[in-house]
């Protein structure tokens, strides 16, 4: 572990768990493209402390090993990485998901025993349902400042921890605008240009549904797909990718269906611009980088009318939303947006000016550093 020999800056701890590209759920991504702002931009000294080293070349990592039983392996790691770099931190950020309260109780515990003040980022998007809830009480009340990627992440803790501020900051990313034509882009894909293309961007695990897309395609059938060039994409991996395979393979669906795995950051935008629909069928989110990115993108999305997804889009407005898990509706909206190309014209530009106003990366990298400097 390399560390600074000077004390001429701030010095900050930055906890992130796993980072993109070695995991690519929501907070991996985040953590990525935040840790590399800071290393990039910031006059502190940033030590991140993980399993990984980023592609970034400033800073200084902190190495982590995974070895079992984590629970009781990590805190020690954690408390000895603390112990050797205590004369150079003066702050530390960490982020929160699910996890067992041994770990942020023992953050909380090191922190503060070496007496360096620490800021969290919950990223955890279900009401916490704590069985054992004084380690997670004591780890929040003792931060500096708590910060939630959603409103109603904000107020699910709030009513656990009623006495405790929470402060709501969505998780931008600096998405980027493909460049290029849609028609060729859809060229490049191995589509023509009168497909309308649908597109799912996440990882294929049962709390994001995407077996109900299917189940949807299968209802609406073949005919309809045919005379309306319907394409969808599956963009990620998961545990369920070989089951949602097999059902397309039964429905016969091959055609319209295609899973493409995992897609890089750097390919990504290519994906949404090609494309003309976005889905969204998770039983909750956060703030969703993949829902913002195609707001971003200018796409008519179909949503679960699903905690966290309702708070970004309303009905009619700026989206379609349908009854999570009712395949029918779902169905029934799909075939909806699909045959009207006023409504999805009008719900992309809602929902692009919507994203314009609401999610900028400047302001949200402000107040992260407003936070950071009040510390």
């Amino acid at each position: 572990m390399k560390i600074s020999t000077k004390k001429n800056n701030s010095g900050g701890l930055y906890v992130l768990g796993s980072l993109y590209p070695y995991v690519t759920g929501g907070m991996e991504i985040f953590n990525y493209y935040f840790l590399n702002y800071r290393l990039n931009k910031s006059s502190d000294d940033i030590y991140y402390l993980g399993e990984n080293r980023t592609d970034n070349t400033n800073g200084y990592f902190v190495p982590i090993k995974r070895r079992w039983p984590i629970r009781l392996i990590y805190p020690i790691q954690f408390f000895i990485a603390v112990f050797k770099l205590r004369s150079y931190l003066d702050y530390a950020y960490l982020c929160y998901a699910e996890q067992s309260w041994i770990i942020p109780y023992f953050h909380s515990l090191t922190l503060r025993f070496f007496k360096i003040p620490y800021i969290i980022t919950i990223h955890w998007g279900k009401e916490p349902a704590w069985k054992f809830r004084y380690p997670f009480i004591y780890y929040f009340r003792h931060a500096h400042a708590v910060i939630g990627v959603s409103e109603p992440i904000c107020t699910s803790f709030k009513k656990v921890i009623p006495d405790q501020d929470f402060i709501y900051i969505p998780p931008i990313i600096p998405f980027q605008d493909a460049t290029g034509e849609k028609s060729l882009l859809k060229k490049n894909l191995g589509y023509s240009d009168k497909d309308k293309i649908l597109l799912f961007v996440g990882s294929l695990k049962p709390m994001k549904n995407p077996d109900k897309i299917i189940e949807a395609f299968r209802i609406i059938g073949q005919p309809f797909l045919i005379s309306n060039d319907i394409r969808l994409i599956f963009a990620g991996n998961g545990e369920m990718e070989n089951e949602l395979r097999k059902r397309v393979e039964k429905y016969e669906l091959g055609e319209f269906i295609r899973f493409v795995g995992l897609v890089s950051r750097e390919i990504i935008p290519v994906y949404y611009k090609a494309s003309d629909f976005y889905v969204i069928s998770s039983d909750y989110e956060g703030t969703s980088l993949s829902l913002m990115e195609a707001m971003f993108n200018k796409l008519a999305i179909i949503a679960s009318d699903a905690p966290g997804i309702n708070r970004m889009l309303r009905h009619e407005q700026n989206a379609l939303l349908y009854e999570t898990k009712n395949i029918e509706q779902l169905a029934e909206t799909f075939k909806r947006v699909f045959t009207d190309p006023s409504l999805a014209i009008t719900l992309s530009e809602r929902v692009y000016e919507d994203y314009k106003s609401q999610y900028s990366y400047p302001s949200m990298i402000e107040k992260y550093e407003t936070l950071f400097s009040a510390i």
